[in-house]
């Protein structure tokens, strides 16, 4: 049974989007929001005025961006006394400014919809990331992650030792 599970069986047809030129800020927010019902979302998928894949940005993107400006200021490694409310309201403003193009993934791991359950995981393997895009033409059908093929997997699995 599990081998016939294809990448469509698997992927998550709602998924975070932002347009090309949403801020980091407004990328953190979508994603923070996109975990409140699935914690193990971790990627945002990045789309031109047309709707077509600019590229996606996960989460360590984000922490890179994050610390790359917010986390750079020097006064937050002096010794001294730091009025970390105005840190971090600076930090915030940053973030808001920030454009995505430095941190977009452009190349992303992408499946086939009919993609078998062994080709996801090769997938996998060979980006050396733990999600996909499924996708249609230039179409963005949904994302699979490594935990919604684990969840397949042990699915049909426990059946068996039933």
């Amino acid at each position: 049974m599990m081998l016939r599970k294809r990448a469509w069986d698997m992927m998550r047809d709602e998924f975070p989007t932002v347009q090309e030129d949403a801020s980091l800020a407004e990328t953190i927010r979508v994603m923070r929001e996109a975990m409140v019902d699935a914690p193990d979302s971790q990627v945002v998928v990045v789309l031109t005025k047309s709707g077509k894949l600019k590229g996606t940005i996960n989460l360590w993107k984000l922490f890179k961006a994050v610390k790359q400006s917010v986390l750079k200021d020097e006064n937050l490694k002096q010794d001294g006394e730091v009025d970390w409310d105005q840190q971090f309201a600076n930090a915030c403003l940053i973030c808001t400014q920030m454009r995505l193009d430095d941190y977009l993934i452009k190349n992303p791991p992408v499946l086939k919809p009919n993609e078998p359950i062994l080709l996801v995981l090769d997938t996998f393997l060979k980006s050396r990331r733990d999600w996909a895009l499924v996708m249609e033409g230039d179409r963005v059908m949904g994302v699979v992650y490594v935990t919604d093929v684990y969840r397949e997997m042990t699915r049909d699995m426990m059946k068996i030792f039933k």
